[in-house]
């Protein structure tokens, strides 16, 4: 009972906060919208689900605090079509150290697409499917020696795509 009576006295502890590893960002008719991904397990629906952009943007998300590097992280973007999630590109995180001695994530994109050969041109195989897979760079960020961006500007060359989940490993 005494116990009991401790800890209704003590301060509500709070758990720490999902630091965001990345922030993904369009913009629809002139105004930047942006998606924070946390650093959570599991498949998380973009709150822009089925809305397609020309042009997508990764940004770094919170400066992190510690005395070690934080671990890699690996984010994988899909999109969705029923109950099937495809696979589109991964953003590979890597922290580094900003002049405050923070460590803020700077980014590696991959993807990996099938393609074949069709009159003369290389085709992404799963444009038959909906799921554009070729990536353009538009950005101007430069990779530091390790090929990390602090920035990635891109878009599908197949059109506009729509970037409808995310999970983070």
């Amino acid at each position: 009972m005494v116990v009991a009576v401790l800890l209704s006295f003590m301060p509500t502890l709070h758990a720490a906060s999902t630091p965001v590893i990345l922030l993904l960002e369009h913009t629809e008719a002139g105004k930047t919208i942006q998606a924070k991904i946390e650093a959570k397990d599991g498949l998380v629906t973009s709150p822009d689900k089925g809305k397609p952009q020309a042009k997508w943007i990764i940004r770094a998300g919170d400066a992190i605090k510690s005395e070690t590097r934080p671990g890699d992280r690996a984010v994988g973007f899909y999109q969705v079509a029923g109950n099937q999630n495809t696979l589109l590109f991964i953003v590979r995180a890597r922290y580094y150290q900003n002049n405050e001695g923070r460590w803020v994530p700077r980014f590696q994109l991959n993807d990996e697409p099938l393609v074949i050969r069709k009159n003369g041109r290389w085709q992404p195989l799963t444009t038959a499917q909906g799921v554009p897979n070729l990536i353009a760079r538009t950005g101007m960020a430069l990779p530091n020696a390790e090929g990390y961006f602090s920035s990635l500007e891109f878009g599908f060359t197949t059109g506009p795509a729509s970037i409808d989940a995310w999970r983070v490993q």
